[in-house]
Order: C-alpha cells, then sequence, then structure tokens
C-alpha cells in the first residue's frame, strides 16, 4: 500500500506543503522522516496531548493521549507489547482497535477506513522543510478513522484539506515505515 500512487490533488498540495515532488505514500512517508533526519519518529516524538483527548492507546498499564489516533498506530510499532487503541470517528461513534507486536491488528468495525491529508491552507516557506509542529497543525488534524467509506467520503466533502480515504489496515504499514529507524528497515 505504501507505494500506491496518490491522487492528483492530494500529491499536489501534499508536495507544497513538503517541498518536493510526492506522488506516492512512500514519497509522503520519505518527506516526514526528512523532518525526523531520515530517523523513524520515536515515542516522544508522537503528537501527545497532556489531557485527557478521544484518541488514546494503552498498553502495559499505561495509557497514551494523542491528536490524532494514527499515534496509537505508530506507538504499536515502538514498543514489543499488545497495544489497545480507541478513537472517536468525526462522523459517528467509536473506533477500537488492539495490535500485536508483530503489527496484526483487530479493527472493530471490521470494513474502517482512514484517511490521510493535509490543510489546503497552510504555508511552509519555500526551500523549507516543515517542522514537525507544523506537520502536527497542517496533517493530524486530517488523519481521522471511519466506520464506513460513505461517513469519509461525506466528511471529506467540507474540510479545508486534500485527502483520500483508505482500508483502516492499509494504513498500518505507513506507520511502520515512519517508526522504523533506518531506511533499510522500510520495506513492503
Amino acid at each position: 500500500m505504501k507505494t500506491a500512487e496518490l491522487p492528483e490533488t492530494v500529491a499536489e498540495n501534499i508536495s507544497r506543503f513538503y517541498g518536493e515532488s510526492i506522488e506516492s505514500f512512500d514519497g509522503m512517508v520519505a518527506a516526514i522522516r526528512n523532518v525526523v533526519e531520515g530517523d523513524g519518529i520515536a515515542i516522544d516524538e508522537l503528537c501527545h496531548v497532556g489531557g485527557e483527548t478521544p484518541h488514546y492507546a494503552k498498553t502495559d498499564g499505561e495509557t497514551y493521549y494523542f491528536r490524532c489516533f494514527y499515534d496509537g498506530i505508530a506507538l504499536a510499532h515502538l514498543v514489543d507489547k499488545p497495544v489497545e487503541i480507541r478513537t472517536e470517528a468525526p462522523t459517528n461513534g467509536s473506533i477500537e482497535m488492539r495490535m500485536s507486536p508483530q503489527g496484526d491488528i483487530d479493527v472493530i468495525p471490521s470494513d474502517a477506513v482512514m484517511s490521510f491529508g493535509v490543510a489546503t491552507d497552510t504555508d511552509v516557506p519555500p526551500g523549507d522543510v516543515p517542522t514537525a509542529q507544523e506537520i502536527y497543525e497542517a496533517v493530524c488534524p486530517y488523519v481521522k478513522a471511519f466506520h464506513t467509506r460513505a461517513d469519509y467520503e461525506r466528511w471529506s466533502e467540507d474540510v479545508a484539506a486534500t485527502t483520500i480515504g483508505i482500508p483502516l489496515e492499509a494504513g498500518v504499514p505507513i506507520a511502520a515505515a515512519l517508526t522504523a529507524t533506518s531506511p533499510s528497515e522500510v520495506t513492503e
């Protein structure tokens, strides 16, 4: 899935934001890894929130609250323990996931989808690499989970971003690529 091409409008907006040509999920992963200087995203670089949020992950008796649910999926690739993830869909109800250290995922509902996107009104000066904070502000609000594809499509009509909807399970390898400690670990 990472090598899948992005729709043209999504690719154009992501390219504008990162200041380089990005046409696939691989390109998006490489651009994000560039912000963390090629190293994988570490636990302390996830978008943690100090208080309770609708997006959290539990592992080994500890609860992590995040700006977006996807950090829970990334967390599952950073710890060697099962992770339970819960998020509130912007359209209706909660979505729950359980991930094993091997990357296996159980999603309720099983046909859930997720979105990736970038705000259309965020500009990074030409030639600059966006900072982690700029990525959090422009990307995190558009990484959401939905019960159905139809829910995603209704939501995407009214957001100030270009987004793509994919099966939630297809987003797991992307999180693995974002957290891998070396580019050679980024495969699939």
